[in-house]
C-alpha cells in the first residue's frame, strides 16, 4: 500500500508566507560533495558492497514541493530589542524561557548523518521521544543545492521540538542555510562535534576547537540574526578547564542551550570508551543555560543516572537508539519486527532515500540477522528495495522463530542481561 507523502519540505502548513520567496531551481555543481558526505558518515558494516547508487533514489515517486528560498530579513533577531540587543543575564532569561516554553524535554533523539531522518523522528516520538535533531546538513551544499535540501530535510506538524543542525566553517554561509529552516525549528543548531575525517577534511566540526574564534563568530552570527535560539553540539577536550572554558565562550557568545558529548575529539569507538558524565556535571554546573548530555544511554536506567549524575537538563541517545527506537518508552517493550514494520510505514508516507531505510532496517534486525545470517544476506542482494520485500522478510524472520534468536542472545549475555531476556521471552515481548 502506498501513502501519499503528507511531509512537505520546511512544512509550508505553517503561516510564514510573507517570509518565504519563490523557489528557484539551483544548477547541481556540488553532487560530488553529497555523495561523498553521505558515504563517508554512513557505515553499513553488515551491509553487501554490491549495493548500488540506486539506494539514494527516494522510497517513493511522490514529489516533496520544493523549498523556499532564503529570507532577506535582517531586522530582528531571537536576542533583538527596540534599542538593540539583550545583555547577557537577559538572554539567559530568554533561554530558559524558550525551554521551558518546549516543554523542557529530556528524552531527545541525537543528530545520525543519515540516520535521524523524518520517519525515524517520528517512530521515536511514537515511542517516548520527546525532542529530535535532524541528521547533520552541509551549511554549503544546502545553501546552493535544492536536491540536497528537498532530501534530506523534511519536516511535518508532528515532527517538534526540532533541533536542525549544521555543519559549517563560514558565518555567511551558515546563516544563508540557517534563514532557510529557522521558521520551522525550534533551534539551529552547531555541529562542533562530529569527529570523523571528513571533518577533518571540511574544516568543520570537532576539528574546529583549534579555531575557537571562528567557532565564537558562528555563534554570534546566528544568534544575532535569527528569529529562534541557538543551540550547540560539542565534544569535551582533554582538559578540563579548557572545556569549561570553550562552554563558557559558546554561552557569552549567544548558545542558548548547549549539547555535551562526554567524549574527546579522538574517542570515536562509543562502544569501548564510556563518556564522561563528570564532564558533563561540571560545564552544567558551570553554565546558566539549559545543558544536555549525550554518551552512555543504552536504556531507560541510563537515562535515570545520567539525569541524576550530571543534572542536565536531558539527554541525548544516538547508537542505542537506532537498535531500538523504542528505548525512550515507559510502558514496556516493543516488538523489533513491529517496529520495523512501523517504520516502513511512516516511509511510505514520509518518502526518503532507499540507503536510510536499508541502514535501519539493518540496525534494528541486526540480533536477528545474527542467527538468521541468510536472511540478512538475501537483503544484501536487492540492488533495488521494495516495501513489499521488506515487509516479507520481517514476516520470513518471524516465521523462523524468534524466540531462537532470543536464546542465542541470551546465552551469549551477562547475567544481568540474561535476566532481563528471560523476562522477555515470558512476555512474548523481545528488545534487541
Amino acid at each position: 500500500m502506498r501513502f501519499k507523502s503528507s511531509a512537505i519540505n520546511f512544512h509550508i502548513f505553517t503561516k510564514h508566507e510573507h517570509r518565504l520567496l519563490s523557489a528557484t531551481p539551483i544548477n547541481n555543481p556540488h553532487m560530488d560533495d553529497i555523495s561523498s558526505l553521505a558515504q563517508t558518515l554512513t557505515s553499513h558494516p553488515a551491509e553487501s558492497p554490491a549495493v548500488t547508487a540506486s539506494d539514494d533514489r527516494l522510497c517513493s515517486e511522490t514529489t516533496a514541493a520544493s523549498p523556499p528560498e532564503s529570507s532577506s530579513k535582517t531586522d530582528s533577531s531571537f536576542f533583538a530589542t527596540p534599542d538593540g540587543y539583550l545583555n547577557r543575564e537577559a538572554r539567559i532569561e530568554k533561554a530558559w524561557s524558550h525551554w521551558k516554553n518546549l516543554g523542557e524535554p529530556k528524552l531527545i533523539v541525537a543528530p545520525m548523518v543519515d540516520n535521524s531522518e523524518l520517519p525515524f523522528r517520528i517512530l521515536c516520538r511514537k515511542h517516548g521521544a520527546e525532542a529530535a535533531y535532524t541528521p547533520m546538513l552541509h551549511a554549503r551544499i544546502f545553501s546552493e543545492n535544492q536536491k540536497y535540501r528537498s532530501q534530506e530535510f523534511t519536516t511535518c506538524k508532528e515532527d517538534r521540538p526540532l533541533f536542525v543542525q549544521f555543519c559549517a566553517n563560514n558565518p555567511e554561509t551558515l546563516l544563508e542555510a540557517a534563514r532557510r529552516v529557522e521558521a520551522y525549528c525550534d533551534y539551529i543548531d552547531i555541529n562542533l562535534g562530529c569527529p570523523q575525517r571528513i571533518a577533518r577534511r571540511g574544516n568543520y566540526g570537532a576539528f574546529l576547537m583549534d579555531k575557537l574564534p571562528l567557532i565564537k563568530s558562528l555563534v554570534e552570527k546566528l544568534a544575532y540574526n535569527l528569529d529562534v535560539p541557538v543551540s550547540c553540539k560539542i565534544r569535551i577536550f582533554e582538559d578540563l578547564q579548557d572545556t569549561l572554558n570553550y562552554a563558557k565562550m559558546l554561552e557569552d557568545a549567544g548558545c542558548s542551550l548547549l549539547a555535551v558529548h562526554g567524549r574527546t575529539r579522538d574517542e570515536k569507538d562509543g562502544k569501548r570508551i564510556r563518556a564522561s558524565w563528570d564532564a558533563i556535571h561540571a560545564v552544567k554546573k558551570a553554565l546558566k543555560i539549559p545543558v544536555l548530555a549525550n554518551g552512555n544511554i543504552r536504556h531507560m536506567g541510563d537515562v535515570k543516572n545520567c539525569l541524576d549524575q550530571t543534572g542536565a537538563d536531558g539527554v541525548l541517545s544516538a547508537e542505542s537508539l537506532l537498535e531500538n527506537p523504542a528505548l525512550f518508552t515507559r510502558f514496556g517493550t516493543v516488538d523489533q519486527g513491529d517496529l520495523v514494520v512501523e517504520y516502513l510505514k511512516l516511509c511510505e508516507k514520509y518518502p526518503v532515500p532507499w540507503r536510510m531505510i536499508r541502514s535501519h532496517v539493518h540496525k534494528m534486525l541486526g540480533e536477528w540477522f545474527r542467527v538468521h545470517p541468510h536472511v540478512r544476506e538475501d537483503l544484501n542482494k536487492q540492488s533495488k528495495l521494495s516495501f513489499v520485500f521488506l515487509y516479507d522478510m520481517v514476516d520470513r524472520l518471524r516465521d523462523l522463530g524468534v524466540k531462537d534468536a532470543v536464546q542465542v542472545i541470551c546465552a551469549e549475555s551477562s547475567e544481568l542481561e540474561l535476566k532481563r531476556c528471560y523476562d522477555m521471552m515470558e512476555t512474548s515481548c523481545i528488545v534487541l
